[in-house]
């Protein structure tokens, strides 16, 4: 790539400025890490159960409020574990994981870009997966999906490499990333890279290769097993049964938080990975959908499968397509590989497609505080009587708050001169690195008054009760903060289980409860509790051991 040379006066190996790039987006990526606190439900629900590990010291099952939990296997919950001991049982060690997942998988897709093409391609496709939204994001985060993305994406690669050559080191290879996805999240981590190979043959024409799938599969069961026997052997087949109930009712059933539209997901996807999302499309668009390798067609499966996939299923949730970044990020990269090396013009319907789809994002940063600061001009609109609640907190929003927007509008503008001007590899590098930083911008300066909205004063109260011997707990909706944030032990969760007795029994200390404002009327029937005081969407009680006495 002439451009590549071209591009800085420093003469430096490709691989050093890898590195120095890698230190830059470790860099920008524990920018705000803990700007917010864990957020409930996913991230403070995994935090708690690692939580509890540590505490209990039982490191080879997973548990929630002290008993078997049969959603998820082990692995994160260790990784997890491995970094609080670091760092400490506080957000920064719940989301350390994910930064150090975050840089090996652009380190990753570098090697991979250099091997399917070469080094320019690799550096191309690392910057847009960095400075696009959502990836960008989720590597901030305290849940699974990017450690499982990871393995999903690293067997697809090995499988493709069992192609040509000698299958064995590939097959094992796959396998075993295949294997650390299972224990990562669940069967999903067998299913989509055999689905997307299985269709990656037929879109490629390639004659059907059921050995080297075959052989991963068992591969992987045997790393997966390293785990469950032992844990067969203690426990019996308890967890095989309700983990496989679990999530047969998790893809097959609807749930009221999480029922969306049949394209959600093609909303999500175009909206998170732009601008990637937009020169992906362009370039299936100008190359007809047709795949000129294997590995272009694995890409193309994969995204195929994971969006029909997770648009088929009952529940919709965000992060359940962030594996179709991968193949979204390639192909943008692929289109921008054209442009630079051998002038490929971009569509005139395209580009103005990134305009005015930038003049949207951007107006959004810029004007989001200023919706929120006259929300009496449409809060009348919001029909959920919980989110109505939470949006009546008084919270002070300036015009300062759109700082992340004035600098992703003024980078647009930058942007929009280099693209006109065909410095394609300058408009690469300054994109990313402005939806980078917009997103940081936003994270820190909108986040924490997003949070105030969504939790801020279930955490505080929370926070207040950790250093007193009370119970505490939520009536009416799950919650992980009152265990996270009080650090409960095994028997007070014993106790704080029986809710029964919690509203009518003879405690033996104060009882509080937290509760939807919506749910008020759960405590009529308890004329001892009482309403100690309300914030947002939150409503609090207390109970007195004394009062309880009075009653028998």
């Amino acid at each position: 790539m002439v451009a590549f040379e071209r591009y800085g006066s420093m003469q430096l190996p490709k691989h050093i400025w890898v590195g120095y790039w890698l230190v830059l987006f470790g860099t920008l990526f524990s920018i705000g890490l803990t700007a917010v606190d864990l957020f409930d439900l996913d991230e403070l629900y995994f935090a708690e159960i690692t939580r509890e590990m540590m505490v209990s010291g039982t490191y080879a099952q997973v548990r929630f409020q002290f008993e078997p939990l049969y959603e998820k296997p082990p692995l994160f919950f260790w990784m997890q574990a491995a970094s609080m001991h670091v760092w400490g049982i506080n957000a920064w060690g719940a989301r350390f994981p994910n930064l150090i997942g975050g840089l090996l998988t652009l380190l990753t897709l570098y090697g991979m870009g250099k091997r399917y093409a070469n080094k320019n391609f690799g550096i191309l496709w690392m910057f847009l997966h960095f400075g696009a939204f959502l990836p960008h994001f989720y590597v901030k985060s305290g849940i699974i999906d990017p450690w499982f993305n990871y393995f999903l994406l690293c067997s697809i690669w090995f499988l493709v490499r069992s192609s040509s050559g000698s299958p064995l080191i590939p097959c094992l290879g796959a396998g075993v990333c295949m294997g650390l996805a299972l224990l990562t999240k669940g069967p999903m981590g067998l299913v989509i890279p055999c689905a997307s190979m299985l269709l990656a043959n037929s879109l490629a024409r390639y004659p059907l290769q059921i050995k080297p799938l075959l052989g991963s599969s068992l591969c992987a069961c045997l790393v997966a097993s390293l785990w469950l026997f032992p844990e067969i052997k203690q426990h019996g087949w308890t967890f095989v049964h309700k983990f496989l109930e679990y999530h047969l009712v998790l893809y097959t059933s609807f749930t009221d938080t999480h029922t969306h539209p049949w394209y959600y997901h093609c909303v999500v996807l175009f909206w998170g990975c732009f601008p990637s999302s937009l020169f992906a499309l362009a370039y299936c668009i100008q190359n007809s959908w047709r795949p000129s390798s294997y590995f272009v067609a694995a890409m193309q499966a994969l995204f195929c499968v994971v969006l029909v996939l997770f648009t088929a299923v009952g529940t919709k949730i965000v992060h359940y397509s962030s594996m179709a970044y991968f193949p979204i990020t390639f192909f943008a990269a692929r289109l921008l590989q054209g442009v630079i090396d051998d002038n490929l013009k971009i569509n005139l319907f395209i580009r103005f497609c990134w305009l005015f789809c930038g003049l949207v994002v951007g107006s959004f940063f810029l004007l989001f505080p200023w919706i929120m600061h006259h929300k009496e001009l449409w809060i009348g609109c919001v029909k959920h009587e919980n989110i109505a609640h939470a949006l009546a907190l008084p919270i002070s929003w300036t015009y300062w708050d759109g700082i992340p927007g004035m600098v992703y509008l003024a980078g647009l503008g930058i942007c929009f001169t280099l693209f006109v001007r065909k410095h394609w590899l300058a408009f690469v590098w300054t994109s990313m690195g402005i939806q980078a930083a917009a997103l940081t911008l936003f994270l820190l300066q909108v986040g924490p008054k997003i949070q105030q909205y969504a939790q801020k004063e279930m955490v505080n109260f929370c926070k207040a009760l950790r250093h007193r011997d009370v119970y505490l707990t939520t009536i009416g909706f799950k919650a992980a903060a009152p265990l996270f944030y009080t650090h409960r032990t095994a028997a007070t969760c014993l106790k704080e289980k029986d809710t029964r007795w919690l509203l009518t029994g003879a405690i033996d200390k104060p009882c509080f409860f937290i509760a939807y404002k919506s749910d008020e009327r759960l405590f009529d029937p308890y004329t001892d509790v009482v309403r100690i005081k309300e914030a947002g969407c939150f409503v609090f009680y207390q109970r007195s051991p004394t009062q309880a006495a009075s009653m028998q």
